[in-house]
């Protein structure tokens, strides 16, 4: 049976304006609380991080706390992914918003770090720990800092203050150990190496500059056994 148009048209719901903009309100409200919920640490991914906070961002009506932790957390994802120059770009917004914000000025650091910014990494953990950072991670990435900046010194005193809080911390014996291998302290750099290994027995660059250094020092065997485990750990180490 076909339907006269009259029919099919009285058979159409007739909604009024205000229940339309009533319904696509409540939509983009539910919307918003979701982008809202994973920007401020309700996911993983860093694609979803972005893109959730980038909304966020967008919006009118947030506290400026909000839009900090957004910008801050912008700068978590974009760095992961590797494009430090947006996660720098994000952090300062965030610092901009709060100039008191410790993870603004950790995350920062970070991408200056892994962009070769020695300098203004190290300016960004000093002040992070000047606003009550003590968290052994801390004077991890600032040891790091301090070592490629060629600071052994002062990268081996930040490694001393991160081992105390954490002695756990495969990391921190095994950056503490170039530093000392970069002071010709070989025997010292050997024994970090070695608690590195014991921490993390996977760690394959430190069973590699452990080999490497035992092969310098005269200990052609024991050199050439850790270069082999640290190979057979990854097969891209040596080349």
């Amino acid at each position: 049976m076909v339907l006269s148009s009259r029919v099919v048209r009285q058979s159409v719901p007739i909604f009024s304006l205000a229940a339309i903009l009533l319904i696509a309100g409540t939509a983009a409200a539910q919307s918003r609380e979701s982008d809202w919920a994973r920007c401020s640490g309700d996911t993983d991914d860093d694609n979803v991080l972005i893109r959730t906070c980038t909304a966020v961002i967008g919006e009118q009506q947030r506290t400026n706390d909000d839009y900090a932790l957004a910008f801050k957390n912008l700068c978590l994802a974009y760095n992961d992914k590797g494009d430090r120059a947006r996660a720098i770009r994000a952090c300062d917004q965030a610092i901009s918003l709060r100039p008191d914000y410790i993870d603004a000025y950790l995350f920062r650091g970070h991408a200056y770090l892994n962009k070769g910014d020695y300098e203004l990494a190290i300016q960004d953990y000093d002040k992070a720990i000047s606003l009550g950072s003590h968290a052994a991670t801390t004077f991890v990435q600032r040891g790091a800092a301090n070592h490629k900046a060629g600071n052994d010194l002062g990268a081996i005193e930040d490694l001393n203050r991160a081992i105390d809080l954490d002695p756990n911390d495969a990391t921190a014996f095994y950056i503490r150990g170039t530093a000392y291998q970069a002071e010709n302290d070989n025997d010292r750099a050997i024994e970090d190496y070695s608690q590195a290994i014991r921490l993390a027995p996977s760690f394959a660059v430190a069973f590699y500059r452990r080999g490497v250094l035992e092969r310098q020092m005269g200990n052609t065997r024991a050199g050439d056994e850790d270069i082999a485990r640290a190979r057979k750990i990854d097969r891209t180490l040596g080349k």
